[in-house]
């Protein structure tokens, strides 16, 4: 009776006799074998949802991540034709169903509301809210509702509550096995990357050796995140030459695809491609339309043409892990590839914090040496933008905002010291 599924949920929300695996799976192609998803259909337990975007994405002709190099493609710069690129890997098809906690939070409180009713179906989300699909709860898990009701769950009840508790983790679900948190180990950095989940409707960023990729704080995801840097290069007309230095989940990429740039990202670590293949909102880098690299930013960068790009979106790790990336040399490169009225963004965190504040005063004094005749802060973005010709017009804020402004003028010129 109802009473007994009340004392049931209770017991799993208190005791969890066993908890989903978090051993680091190896990079390697996912498969979901279990049922595929009904359609969706109208329900009054709809989540919020972000729009699904169609892709041309193709496994014909896909290459490995390590097989391309800048040097491969540096000629391609300067075509007036634009891809179409093989991806960097197979994309996925189908998808495994991906559960996050607060989905899994959802799906428990569904199953106590309807302890008293005789429906059993709720939609729900299982691709960070890129789509929804209706799923049947049952009293062993949660199951899609074609699946054979002999068949074991999609998941069980014990992994859904032990999901919920992980507000950090991602993971896969396959019929009759147990719930995966998703992470790669990454050979090339001996660093171990994970997707995290930012929220409902929200896309998911990245974890690496702990720490987020993307900055999070009141109304900043890691969307808006990625579209206050793409605002700090704005505008980007259609078929502007874009170079997008560090791919992380490609939401750069993508989104300055989106606005009509031919893109060209570089990427280090061939696990952050494992990431974005699993991640849905990543999927623009699949389709084909965006040139992938990989290698050193600092060895690939130089091996590129002059006057190559018209925009050039710089999003480099931190400086003590990545200085090679914010030196005068390095910069005097890319000064060299951007043409004439290009622009570049250059994140550096935030630079009303006393850290990154240091930073960004080398940074400018740097930029300024290597050739850049306009060099700004731009607070939204936290960064920093330059341009040749010495005209820089900031479409976000010159001011830190809620902090006293010690004159923009200092840093423009690239006074105080810094790193």
């Amino acid at each position: 009776g109802a009473s007994d599924r009340f004392v049931a949920m209770a017991a799993l929300l208190t005791r969890v006799s066993s908890v989903p695996s978090r051993t680091p799976r190896a990079p390697g192609p996912f498969f979901h074998r279990g049922a595929t998803a009904a359609s969706v259909g109208p329900s009054s337990r709809r989540r919020r949802a972000c729009p699904s975007k169609p892709t041309k994405a193709s496994a014909e002709g896909a290459a490995s991540p390590a097989a391309e190099t800048a040097s491969d493609d540096a000629a391609d710069a300067d075509d007036d034709a634009w891809g179409p690129w093989d991806p960097p890997l197979p994309p996925l098809d189908p998808h495994p169903p991906i559960l996050s906690w607060y989905v899994a939070r959802d799906l428990i409180e569904e199953w106590g509301e309807i302890a008293n009713s005789a429906e059993d179906i709720v939609i729900a989300s299982l691709d960070f809210d890129v789509s929804t699909v209706e799923l049947r709860l049952t009293e062993d898990g949660v199951r899609f509702p074609d699946a054979d009701p002999r068949s074991p769950p999609l998941v069980t009840w014990p992994d859904v509550v032990a999901i919920a508790r992980d507000e950090k983790g991602a993971y896969v679900l396959r019929e009759g096995e147990r719930a995966e948190r998703f992470q790669v180990f990454s050979e090339g950095t001996s660093r171990a990357v994970s997707l995290m989940p930012s929220g409902p409707g929200l896309a998911p960023t990245a974890l690496i050796a702990g720490f987020s990729m993307h900055r999070f704080g009141v109304g900043v995801d890691p969307m808006e995140d990625t579209a206050r840097k793409i605002a700090a290069v704005a505008p980007i007309r259609k078929g502007a030459r874009v170079l997008d230095i560090c791919t992380g989940l490609a939401y750069t990429a993508s989104m300055a695809r989106e606005r009509g740039g031919d893109v060209t990202t570089v990427e280090l670590d061939p696990a952050m491609t494992e990431m974005c293949r699993m991640n849905p909102h990543s999927a623009a880098l699949f389709s084909g339309d965006i040139r992938q690299l990989y290698g050193n930013a600092a060895d690939v960068v130089p091996t590129l043409p002059d006057d190559s790009f018209d925009r050039i979106i710089h999003d480099p790790p931190t400086f003590a892990l990545a200085g090679e990336l914010f030196s005068e040399e390095f910069y005097g490169h890319l000064a060299r590839i951007l043409r004439k009225k290009g622009r570049l963004y250059h994140y550096i965190g935030d630079p009303a914090s006393k850290s990154a504040g240091n930073v960004a005063r080398g940074v400018v004094t740097r930029l300024k040496q290597a050739g850049f005749g306009g060099v700004a802060i731009d607070y939204d973005a936290h960064g920093i933008v330059a341009t040749l010709d010495g005209h820089v017009k900031i479409n976000g804020s010159t001011k830190p905002r809620g902090q006293k402004y010690r004159g923009k003028d200092q840093l423009r010129n690239g006074k105080g010291g810094a790193p």
